[in-house]
């Protein structure tokens, strides 16, 4: 029988020592990609956590902003009564009003039960005047701090010009003694609703 040559020998050493590789090989990898998926998620809520407080700073701003333009110092307003508070409200439209140039034809008032020292107090007003007084009517009533809320705004116009005793006014342009057109007015239908904070008695 013909012994074992050496190179056969180390051949089968050297297979039986690259087994054991093979079988943990396989396991690590799945490790190693397992790690590297946690990581990379890991990466990505940190990238959100980032743009998040980026935004903060932004958000906080606009909230002020918000705050601000509808927090209670602009919206509620304080008094002892209703009375008082509806009779400042009659008194801020009936300015804002006039200021715009338009005539009030008529203005009511009228308080609406509430919770608390919380009250609504609904108001109703018609005024006249041209194009130009009827818009910045409404801009003045926007502009008015404590808010007054405009629940309804409605124009109505009242007819075209009337002519004057010349005659229409194509006539008179005809002749050559057309003077100055008399601006459409137009009626200006409004709802308010204001809102008070009393006072505790």
């Amino acid at each position: 029988m013909t012994a074992p040559r050496p190179a056969f020998i180390l051949a089968i050493a050297l297979c039986l020592l690259a087994l054991p590789p093979y079988l943990y090989l396989s396991p690590l990898m799945d490790t190693v990609e397992a790690a590297a998926a946690r990581r990379v998620a890991r990466l990505t809520q940190l990238e959100a956590a980032r743009a998040l407080l980026a935004q903060r700073d932004d958000l906080s701003r606009r909230a002020a902003t918000v705050d601000q333009a509808l927090g209670v110092p602009t919206l509620l307003r304080m008094g002892a009564d209703v009375a008082a508070v509806q009779a400042a409200a009659e008194d801020d439209v009936r300015h804002a009003l006039q200021q715009a140039g338009a005539s009030i034809l008529d203005l009511k008032a009228e308080a609406g039960p509430g919770q608390g020292s919380y009250r609504r107090i609904h108001l109703t007003a018609h005024a006249a005047g041209d194009a130009v007084a009827v818009t910045n009517a409404v801009a003045a009533l926007d502009a008015v701090r404590p808010r007054l809320l405009l629940r309804l705004v409605r124009v109505h116009a009242a007819g075209p010009p009337a002519s004057g005793p010349g005659g229409p006014s194509f006539g008179r342009a005809a002749r050559g003694d057309l003077g100055a057109a008399p601006a459409a007015s137009a009626t200006l239908e409004l709802e308010i609703d204001v809102y008070a904070a009393l006072a505790a008695s």
